[in-house]
């Protein structure tokens, strides 16, 4: 009988521990499936929702609902900044953009752009690319260095107009337009800026040569300029002096007053055998 008690009250309390149990995990995958039906976009990000592989539509920035065979992939929303910077190096463009001359002469360009991805486009850019990464490699760098060398294939370092330096907020200004016209359907360009531009040794070297040309061009002129000058001082004394024979007296008392050394023997007063002397005033 006894036995019979103690069987039947242990049965009843597995019975209820089952219960619990079964409850608590019910309560579990409740709370589970509810968590997974809503996820939370990234701010600035854009949320592209996937269903088994395709995707489905695009979510802006905070909290969303979604079925739970769905997933968010997130494409950044933030302004990005890449730069390609780097000269020659044995014979090669490393690092920078390079590019051909109008003189069929090669250069490195160095370049920054700033930019975002067009939050509308974000479904087709996914479809296109995948990913942040690719979108930077595959449409915005390779569009970039196909317009630097659209823009530098008129650039001709050695002519007259490019002799001081290359007018690299000019050609920035070029760049930064052409490459919105061409991908600002899917891709913000802030702005692109050229901040240095390496020329090849050859082409440097012609660049280094011309400038020491004309520089000395600039020199000779001054000193044309110079002596016309001198000429004309001249005559205007020479002139002066045969009017009054005085101005040549006082000219060289000028020079005495000031300190200059005249040469031994030299008088102010020619024939007079006088010492130069100066008043004090």
């Amino acid at each position: 009988m006894f036995v019979g008690v103690y069987l039947r009250a242990t049965g009843q309390g597995l019975a209820n521990g089952g219960t619990l149990t079964a409850a608590i995990s019910g309560a579990i995958a409740v709370l589970l499936f509810a968590l997974s039906s809503f996820t939370i976009v990234s701010t600035r990000n854009v949320g592209i929702t996937t269903s088994f592989g395709k995707p489905t539509g695009t979510l802006s920035n905070g909290i969303h609902p979604v079925a739970p065979w769905q997933k968010v992939i997130e494409l950044s929303g933030t302004i990005r900044t890449d730069s390609q910077t780097g000269g020659f190096a044995d014979g090669k463009c490393d690092g920078g953009t390079a590019v051909r001359l109008a003189n069929n002469s090669t250069a490195c360009v160095d370049n920054t752009v700033r930019y975002r991805i067009v939050q509308t486009a974000a479904d087709e850019l996914y479809r296109d690319y995948q990913s942040d990464e690719n979108i930077k490699n595959s449409l915005v760098t390779r569009e970039l260095n196909a317009v630097i060398n659209g823009v530098f294939a008129s650039y001709n370092p050695l002519s007259a107009e490019a002799a001081d330096a290359p007018k690299l907020d000019q050609l920035s200004g070029q760049v930064t337009d052409k490459l919105k016209a061409k991908i600002g359907k899917w891709i913000d360009v802030q702005g692109v800026i050229i901040s240095l531009v390496h020329f090849d040794q050859v082409t440097q070297d012609k660049i280094n040569a011309y400038q020491a040309q004309i520089a000395s061009t600039r020199i000779a002129e001054e000193s044309q300029r110079t002596a016309a000058a001198q000429a004309q001082a001249n005559r205007v004394l020479s002139d002066s002096v045969s009017r009054d024979p005085n101005v040549l007296v006082a000219k060289c008392l000028d020079l005495v007053s000031s300190g200059k050394a005249l040469p031994a023997g030299f008088q102010c007063w020619p024939g007079t055998g006088l010492a130069n002397t100066v008043p004090v005033r």
